[in-house]
């Protein structure tokens, strides 16, 4: 049984971690240009992959204190394959949403742009 403070710093972090996972969704999906959009995911999703990180080190630490467990193994590969997944997840949903709105290109001038195959406009 761990201690109150551990348990409650741990909850903590994991809401952190939950938090800004879900700032970095909403991230991808509200912003307009793919920069931004990517540079909110990657610090959001950054900061959720570290808060999370960190309550599975204070958990381990934990444990190790009360029952003399080596559980420093098992906290690599949680860790490694927690970056593993948040990357490709961040990945996945980048391709999701760059596909769905590469149909839109808006027009500069009101007037549609040349077609790059053809080189003629709308209505020539």
């Amino acid at each position: 049984m761990s201690s109150l403070a551990a348990d409650i710093l741990i909850w903590v972090l994991l809401f952190a971690g939950v938090l800004f996972g879900g700032i970095a969704i909403m991230g991808l999906m509200l912003f307009p240009d793919t920069k931004s959009r990517m540079f909110t995911a990657f610090r959001a999703s950054a900061i959720s992959c570290g808060a999370v990180s960190l309550s599975a080190i204070v958990y381990a630490v934990t444990l190790f204190s009360e029952t003399g467990s080596d559980v420093y193994t098992s906290l690599v590969l949680r860790t490694v394959s927690l970056a593993v997944v948040l990357g490709i997840g961040s990945w996945m949903i980048y391709g999701i949403i760059r596909e769905k709105t590469k149909a839109v290109v808006p027009a500069g001038n009101g007037q549609a742009d040349a077609c790059p195959e053809t080189g003629k406009k709308d209505g020539e």
